[in-house]
């Protein structure tokens, strides 16, 4: 990752010919159609460009406020509407529309987040006096095809996909960033996709000379945040002091949760006893209206009522007193 996000090599050219017109698309939807917009593509890296490029290009929009949530939470959002909503009445909030619009950002919209898009698009119905949209980044095979569908259906909701990068503008892209010395960062988002071989070739380098950053992993805060915080006179092991160190082999001693264990043996004896009597009742009743019916459990029972007690007294037997 560069020092400063601003000047990251994606910005400075995106990799699809029609990309820009996408992105123009998406903010007129943003700003001027007042609609929620879900940007999906089939690429990773090109999911990452198109958002570095469309989130600094509203940064410098005037009465525009961003929220990004790189992990969105139902608590964080609607923790966020009551801080917009705070200076609005009810009645203001339902039917009027603040000067100022508030755009939550989701750069990395997984599979698992539909419940907080579902809790974004609720508030922004129910108080469209906020003037909260929703912008969200996705690859298209993190989500089900119908899914996708029936929520661009929705007149607030517009879905935008990116166009597919074929061999001509993908090899335009990287030779384009390559002029410009920017293939380097460019390789560590393209490491699970089919053109990592095609860019590892034109950068001349092998996989061992590949940063780990990735533009996905960009983060505001990293841009103003100082290159190294921890003192230098302490070791590096004290930076991860909150691990639970690692005990030598055979150090560890079984241990037993008495407290846990003796309500549960008798819990168990108690249902025992319980059943057993209640059956020994049964029996007796059953045996003086037909003798025949006892003789016979005593002779089955017996034995099993012998090897049970065995049992119990070993069970006792164990437990420390």
């Amino acid at each position: 990752m560069t020092s400063d996000p601003t000047n990251a090599p994606m910005l400075d050219s995106l990799p699809h010919p029609d990309d820009e017109s996408v992105l123009s698309n998406a903010r007129d939807a943003l700003l001027t159609g007042m609609c929620n917009v879900f940007i999906v593509g089939e690429e990773e890296f090109h999911i990452d460009a198109c958002f570095l490029a469309l989130y600094h290009q509203l940064k410098r929009e005037p009465g525009l406020h961003l929220h990004r949530m790189m992990s969105p939470k139902v608590d964080d959002i609607v923790e966020l509407f009551n801080t917009v909503l705070a200076d609005l009445s009810i009645e203001e909030a339902r039917n009027q529309q603040a000067n100022d619009r508030h755009i939550i950002v989701m750069p990395d919209f997984g599979p698992n987040a539909g419940k907080e898009w579902m809790a974004c698009e609720s508030l922004v119905n129910t108080f469209p006096g906020a003037n909260v949209g929703m912008l969200a980044f996705s690859t298209i095979d993190n989500h089900d095809a119908s899914a996708l569908q029936q929520l661009s259906l929705k007149s607030r909701n517009k879905l935008i996909r990116l166009s597919h990068m074929d061999s001509a503008s993908m090899e335009h892209f990287l030779n384009n960033c390559h002029e410009r010395g920017a293939l380097l960062e460019m390789l560590p988002s393209l490491v699970d996709s089919q053109w990592y071989g095609l860019a590892s070739g034109i950068a001349g380098l092998s996989a061992d000379d590949v940063p780990t950053y990735s533009v996905s992993d960009y983060d505001e805060s990293k841009s103003a945040a100082p290159a190294s915080t921890q003192s230098p006179d302490l070791p590096e092991t004290e930076a991860s002091s909150d691990e639970p160190e690692e005990e030598p082999a055979g150090a560890r001693k079984p241990w037993i949760n008495w407290a846990a264990f003796l309500p549960r043996v008798t819990s168990l004896v108690s249902a025992s006893l319980i059943v057993l009597c209640a059956a020994a009742l049964f029996l007796a009743v059953a045996g003086a209206l037909h003798p025949p019916i006892w003789e016979a459990t005593q002779f089955i029972v017996r034995p099993v009522w012998d090897q049970l007690m065995v049992w119990l007294e070993q069970l006792l037997a164990k437990i420390p007193r």
